[in-house]
């Protein structure tokens, strides 16, 4: 059970500040793979780095709504980065489910699904920005091109590329079709793969693995998600072969997962490792994250049904060391804490699932669990105590809903009462984390946001 402070109220303002302890039993979220609502993720190892394209939620009215497309990076698996859009700044077009990213010709090719269309971008960098195969970018009003694809309901591309160097794109609904050289559309009819299920399907992955082609797919929706695959070890159009256990992964609510649903399949270069990283819908909506889980094969191919857990896979690449978070130690406040949230689950026998917002939620090194202030603070601001003067290099803020910007300022003090600024910006900016490097002697760090949503996923001291 998490301890916090009543509110305290005087006049219907907020009197004083919140505090709270450690959180005694960990929260109903785990510990996701991104610091933020990130679900349909294409995680890929390039040169080095993980880059995850995905959908950006977390912005309210269901499906009618999408965040900014950003493109999130990682060097261990662990710390996760952006920087800015990976699409002009007049691009104003709902923006899903992007595909991995396809190389051809010394440029990338993502296939993110817009207003609800299949469509084609391209561009020079990983990090975009992305541009329309024409080069107009005429963003507004949805003025994309859609793919030249039959586009009833058609979600979820994902483009393979054979050993032969050929390309094909598979999609919703299990369908698939092979692209012309350039990409710029198909090169033949759309087949539709025979997988024996009658279900909705979207999200789909494919993959080759010691010559044994991979198609994965979701059934159903929701908290009803489960993920599906078929093999062959023919040739990418078959015959294919049904597993006896083909759902490999499916809803488990001992272990606080509702809906596996679309994402991905991660081979690091040079391993025979692999990872499946999918949304889960235990937040309701358009609230969802993403986690990852360890993969296995048995001896003949086929995919050991995975045993899912909501703790993550940890580092799956070293990287120098980082310094030692001196927040995990800290005591949080706040200057107020957002009700507690009970998510309304549809599974049977489902437990009680409440989202809390305690200050020191941002301190607990999880990215499932957040502090919110309550919609009614005018001057949000978030407090650690470190216990004693510290000497200090640099702070990181991974700030909830980072895709739409945030302003803030950030103070430190020795005794809590005298302040002095140590980082932060006036201006909007779209990042994850935001860093201030400053060696310093500090007891206390301030963090007031001016702008943006008014939550931390986590806050870290170095």
């Amino acid at each position: 059970m998490i301890l916090r402070l009543p509110f305290l109220f005087m006049g219907g303002l907020l009197a004083s500040s919140i505090s709270s302890l450690t959180a005694a039993t960990p929260t109903p979220f785990g510990r996701p793979l991104i610091p933020d609502m990130v679900p349909d993720a294409s995680v890929v190892d390039i040169d080095g780095v993980f880059y995850c394209y995905a959908t950006t939620d977390g912005w309210g009215q269901h499906l009618s709504t999408s965040g900014t497309p950003v493109v999130w990076k990682s060097r261990d698996f662990v710390n996760w980065s952006f920087e800015g859009s990976i699409f002009p700044s007049n691009f104003n077009t709902k923006y899903w489910a992007p595909s991995a990213p396809v190389k051809h010709d010394g440029r990338y090719y993502l296939f993110p699904t817009l207003d609800g269309k299949i469509t084609a971008a391209v561009s020079n960098s990983l990090t975009g920005p992305f541009h329309t195969l024409d080069g107009k970018d005429f963003f507004p009003d949805s003025g994309w091109t859609p793919y030249p694809i039959p586009q009833g309901s058609s979600i979820d591309a994902e483009v393979f590329r054979d050993d032969d160097g050929q390309y094909y794109m598979f999609y919703s609904r299990r369908r698939m079709v092979k692209l012309k050289p350039d990409l710029s559309g198909p090169d033949g009819p759309i087949i539709n793969l025979n997988t024996g299920d009658t279900a909705y399907s979207e999200g789909p992955a494919f993959f080759k693995r010691k010559g044994i082609y991979y198609y994965l797919y979701t059934l159903g929706g929701g908290e009803n998600y489960s993920y599906a695959y078929m093999m062959s070890k023919t040739s990418i159009t078959g015959p294919w072969e049904q597993p006896a256990e083909k759902i490999i992964a499916k809803t488990d609510p001992s272990v606080g997962i509702y809906g596996p649903g679309h994402g991905s399949f991660l081979n690091p270069t040079g391993t025979d490792d692999w990872y499946f990283i999918h949304l889960e819908y235990g937040r309701g909506s358009t609230n969802r994250q993403s986690y990852a889980q360890k993969m296995t094969f048995n001896a003949d191919g086929t995919i050991k049904p995975m045993t899912l857990t909501n703790q993550g896979v940890g580092a799956i690449r070293q990287v120098p060391p980082r310094r030692p978070n001196l927040a995990l130690t800290g005591t949080a406040t706040a200057s107020s804490v957002r009700p507690n949230f009970n998510v309304r689950l549809s599974t049977p026998q489902a437990p009680e699932r409440i989202e809390t917002f305690a200050p020191d939620l941002a301190t607990d090194d999880s990215y499932g669990s957040r502090w919110m202030a309550n919609g009614n603070d005018t001057s949000p601001w978030w407090q650690i105590d470190l216990g004693e003067a510290r000497d200090i290099v640099g702070t990181e803020a991974y700030f909830v809903k980072p895709a739409a910007g945030h302003a803030y300022k950030l103070e430190s003090s020795l005794d809590g009462k005298t302040w002095s600024s140590y980082g932060g910006h006036d201006d909007v900016i779209l990042r994850s984390p935001h860093v201030d490097k400053k060696t310093a002697r500090v007891r206390y760090l301030r963090l007031t946001i001016l702008k943006g949503e008014p939550g931390l996923w986590e806050f870290r001291v170095y």
